[in-house]
C-alpha cells in the first residue's frame, strides 16, 4: 500500500459511490424539502410512507380493503388472503403494479402492501411559504363502508450551509495548522481521520439505510457487507506499519468522502431521511467528508520508509 495506488482507489471509490437521491429518483432519497403527514386511517388500517415521500404501505388487520385511482376505479384489493391489484385499472398500470389486462393479480400472500404512490408527490412549491401546502386523498372502502387515506404536505424550511462550511473550514485549517507545526504527527493524524472518516461514513450509511426501506424491510444484506468491509479495513490498519498505514488511511478517507458525495442533500434541504435526527445525520456527512479530504491531503505528505 504506496501513494501510487491511492489516486486509482480514489478513483474507484468514486465510481462505486451509490447516487442518493434528494428530489424523486428511484435511488435512495436522504433529503427533501417537505415531510407527508398521515392522518388517522380507518380502525384496523395501518399506513406508512416509506422511502421519504414516494412509497406507501398499506396493512389490513381485519376485513378487506378496496383503493381506487384517478379515475375513481377499482385499484388495489388488501384482504385476509393477501394483496391483489387490478390489471384493468390505468392507475395500476401507470404505478407498474401490474400490466394492461383483465381480472386481479395477486402481487402479495400477506395482508399488506407496498408500492410507488404518485399521489405521494406535492404540488410545486417554488415560492410556497413553508408549513402545510397542499392535501391528498386516496379513495376507498372497508368491507363496503367508504373510507380515505390522507394526508397533508408540510414544507419545512432550508437550512442555512453557512455555519457548516465555516465549522468545516475551522476544522480545517486547524488540521493543516497542526501538521505544519508538528509534522512528526503526520502519520498519527492521517491514521485517526482516515478511521474517524470512515467510521462517521459507515454510521451515515446505517441511518439512512435504516429509515423508511422502500421495501418496508431494513436492508440488513447491504449493512452486513459494509459492516464486514469495514472490519477488514480495521485488520488491514491492525497488520500494517508506518507509511504504509498512513497511505490505507487516505484511501479510506477518500472512499468516505466519496461515498459522502451522494449525501449532500442533507445540507440543502429540511427534511433528513434518516433513522437518526437530522442534525446528527449532517454532523456525520460532514465529519466523513472533511476527516476524508484530511486524510487524503496528510497521507501524500507521509515520506515512504527507505529500505
Amino acid at each position: 500500500m504506496s501513494r501510487r495506488w491511492i489516486a486509482p482507489l480514489v478513483v474507484a471509490c468514486a465510481l462505486a459511490a451509490p447516487a442518493s437521491a434528494s428530489a424523486h429518483a428511484r435511488n435512495a432519497t436522504v433529503a427533501l424539502d417537505y415531510r407527508v403527514e398521515l392522518d388517522r386511517p380507518a380502525p384496523g388500517v395501518s399506513v406508512a410512507v416509506l422511502d421519504g415521500d414516494r412509497d406507501l404501505r398499506v396493512r389490513v388487520r381485519g376485513g378487506t380493503l378496496v383503493l381506487r385511482g384517478d379515475l375513481d376505479e377499482p385499484m388495489v384489493r388488501i384482504g385476509p388472503r393477501g394483496a391483489w391489484a387490478n390489471r384493468a385499472s390505468t392507475t395500476a398500470v401507470a404505478e407498474r403494479l401490474v400490466s394492461p389486462g383483465h381480472g386481479w393479480r395477486r402481487l402479495s400472500h400477506r395482508p399488506e402492501l407496498v408500492w410507488h404512490e404518485h399521489r405521494l408527490s406535492p404540488p410545486p412549491y417554488a415560492d410556497s411559504p413553508t408549513g402545510r401546502v397542499a392535501r391528498f386523498v386516496i379513495p376507498g372502502e372497508l368491507d363496503g363502508r367508504k373510507v380515505t387515506l390522507s394526508g397533508s404536505f408540510v414544507r419545512v424550511r432550508r437550512p442555512s450551509p453557512w455555519p457548516w462550511l465555516a465549522a468545516a473550514a475551522a476544522a480545517a485549517a486547524a488540521v493543516a495548522g497542526l501538521l505544519l507545526l508538528r509534522p512528526r504527527l503526520r502519520q498519527t493524524a492521517a491514521v485517526l481521520l482516515g478511521a474517524g472518516a470512515g467510521a462517521a461514513a459507515l454510521a451515515a450509511f446505517v441511518s439512512f439505510t435504516t429509515a423508511d426501506a422502500t421495501t418496508g424491510r431494513v436492508a440488513w444484506g447491504q449493512i452486513a457487507v459494509a459492516a464486514l468491509f469495514a472490519a477488514g479495513l480495521a485488520a488491514a490498519f491492525v497488520r500494517l506499519r508506518g507509511a504504509r498505514r498512513s497511505h490505507l488511511a487516505g484511501v479510506v478517507g477518500a472512499g468516505a468522502a466519496a461515498l459522502t458525495l451522494g449525501s449532500l442533500g442533507v445540507f440543502r434541504h429540511g427534511v433528513v431521511v434518516s433513522s437518526l435526527p437530522a442534525p446528527g445525520a449532517r454532523a456525520l456527512c460532514a465529519l466523513a467528508l472533511v476527516a476524508g479530504v484530511a486524510a487524503l491531503a496528510t497521507s501524500f505528505a507521509v515520506k515512504e520508509a527507505r529500505t
